[in-house]
């Protein structure tokens, strides 16, 4: 028999990972409400037609090899011209390393800074791929926690007190997934000052920075100017756009001459994977500086989905969850789970209602503080039916504890 690596059994991704336990259900003749990844596709969504023409004509009149792994010239311009738009930040297309998602740009960029043995701040909870790459880099993870009591706003002291001489890097989630949290401008300049004092690197997931409620907040790359702080901002058309099996993101270096090497040691690594896919790339052009009113209806349409749920979750005894102000997830509150880890209150609910969200833990959050998230974005037959499960299989499981 062929053992796998100790790096590969470390590498856990709960997004994914507990699917399985959903499908076994279906093999058992249960159909299941997926309400774990956030898929706009999967509901219906579909990607804008002007974005959708512009690759198609790619397909039939443009280059479609191997670009350069940084990705291909007008992809780098468009990102470049956009994120110059911003104000404060003004970006080449050098600085920008197209790749097959933000996902991919977190994987490249980790492995090109940290050693074993290194550190890395994440948010908790936070975005699980992180500390996958983490583990399989073998590097620790340390945790700051975010709390809904403050609506999920990261503390200065706790980032602080955190940093050691072996921390390479302040990992920043703005807007937050899985909370839909935003983090005031002024925490994040406050963060990259930090991050300037002790030189450590600022990377900014920025993903759901298109897809905000309210005011969406300053993109890192324009804070990061005043505050001397080297940073990486990873962004994507995977949301904003509905694009998400298309794989397209890029990670854009801030400011030049502080993250020249690291830049280099990136697009070194992504050489050995050749280019992300190049007819992807022809779409961020038209996403990037074509007509916005796509995602201005598609962010209006989510809005209604999320006072729905939100409304749904109060009405439910035992639950609670903060509005969101971006995205499209909840992070609900349980107030007893019955001596359960969050894991498996999770399972529980799934065996009870046939309805599959993600467990706190499984973002960073504590076993035992009672989470887990649901994705909103069905339309309102989909959710309610997944809460009228939720609402009578709470009072199951209230049952049996």
């Amino acid at each position: 028999m062929i053992l796998p690596s100790e790096r590969a059994t470390n590498f856990v991704y709960a997004i994914r990972n507990i699917v399985q336990a959903a499908e076994a259900l279906e093999r058992r003749g249960r159909k299941v409400i997926y309400l774990n990844i956030g898929d706009p596709q999967s509901f219906g969504f579909r990607p804008p037609a002007e974005i959708i023409e512009a690759v198609d004509r790619a397909t039939r009149t443009k280059f479609t090899g191997y670009s350069h792994s940084a990705g291909l010239l007008e992809g780098r311009q468009a990102v470049a011209q956009y994120a110059s738009a911003l104000g404060g930040a003004e970006t080449s297309p050098a600085d920008v390393l197209l790749t097959s998602g933000a996902s991919e740009a977190a994987d490249l960029l980790l492995t090109a800074l940290v050693n074993p043995g290194d550190e890395v701040l994440l948010p908790a909870p936070g975005y699980p791929i992180y500390s996958a790459i983490l583990s399989k880099l073998t590097v620790k993870a340390r945790y700051y926690n975010l709390n809904h009591k403050s609506n999920w706003q990261p503390s200065l002291d706790e980032v602080s007190s955190l940093i050691n001489d072996r921390t390479r890097a302040i990992v920043l989630i703005n807007p937050s997934n899985p909370t839909g949290a935003i983090t005031a401008d002024e925490t994040t300049k406050a963060l990259l000052e930090l991050a300037a004092k002790h030189n450590l690197l600022v990377i900014s997931d920025e993903v759901y920075r298109e897809l905000c409620f309210e005011k969406p907040p300053t993109s890192a790359s324009v804070l990061a100017r005043d505050a001397g702080a080297p940073g990486v901002v990873l962004e994507s058309l995977s949301k904003t756009h509905m694009l998400s099996g298309w794989r397209v993101g890029w990670m854009r270096f801030v400011p030049s001459a502080q993250t020249r090497d690291l830049k280099s040691a990136t697009l070194r690594l992504a050489g050995g994977r050749l280019c992300s896919p190049t007819i992807a790339q022809y779409a961020i052009e038209p996403a990037l500086l074509g007509d916005q009113r796509s995602i201005r209806k598609f962010t209006e349409e989510i809005r209604t989905r999320r006072d729905y749920a939100v409304k749904r979750v109060a009405g439910i005894e035992g639950l609670s969850c903060t509005l969101p102000d971006a995205a499209f997830y909840l992070m609900v509150h349980v107030e007893d789970m019955g001596g359960r880890t969050d894991e498996q209150f999770v399972l529980d609910l799934l065996e009870a209602s046939n309805v599959l969200v993600v467990h706190g833990s499984g973002f960073g959050s504590d076993p035992q503080a009672g989470y887990f998230r649901l994705v909103y974005l069905g339309n309102e037959d989909v959710l309610g039916a997944a809460f009228d499960g939720i609402e009578k299989s709470l009072r199951v499981l209230a049952a049996v504890t």
